[in-house]
C-alpha cells in the first residue's frame, strides 16, 4: 500500500511572506463519496481551527456538473508563519496520512489578497 506523503498535502509559503494568507485547497471527490470525504475533512479542520493565527474557514461544493474538483476549502490565516506551524506537527502528519485520504487527491495553494471589491466598498 502506498504511503500518503503529508508534504504533498501542504502548500509552501514564499520566503519572507508577510501579512495574511489564504489557503485554497481543491479536492477530487468521486460521486457518492461525499459523506466519507466530509468526515475526514471535518476531523482535519477541527485541528486547524484550534491553531493560533487561524481566522476563518469555508468549504465550497461545486454546482457545475462537470467540475473535476468538487470541493474547495478556503482558509484564512493571520500569516504564512501561522499557516505553516501546525503543518509541522505529528498530529498533522497523523491526520493527513490516514488511508481514507488516498481517494481524495488535493491541490493546496497559498494566496495573498491583491485586490478586493464588495458592495460596502462600492458604495463608499
Amino acid at each position: 500500500m502506498d504511503h500518503i506523503d503529508p508534504e504533498g498535502r501542504t502548500a509552501t509559503p514564499e520566503d519572507g511572506q508577510s501579512g495574511p494568507v489564504v489557503l485554497m485547497n481543491s479536492f477530487v471527490v468521486p460521486e457518492g463519496r461525499d459523506e466519507r470525504f466530509l468526515e475526514l475533512w471535518t476531523e482535519t479542520s477541527e485541528y486547524f481551527r484550534a491553531q493560533p493565527g487561524f481566522v476563518s474557514l469555508k468549504l465550497h461544493r461545486a454546482v457545475s456538473v462537470d467540475a473535476e474538483h468538487r470541493y474547495v476549502n478556503v482558509a484564512v490565516w493571520d500569516s504564512a508563519a501561522h499557516y505553516a506551524a501546525p503543518h509541522q506537527t505529528d498530529e498533522f502528519r497523523r491526520l493527513v496520512s490516514q488511508d481514507g485520504w488516498r481517494e481524495f487527491p488535493s491541490s493546496p495553494t497559498l494566496y495573498e489578497v491583491v485586490l478586493e471589491h464588495s458592495l460596502a466598498s462600492a458604495s463608499a
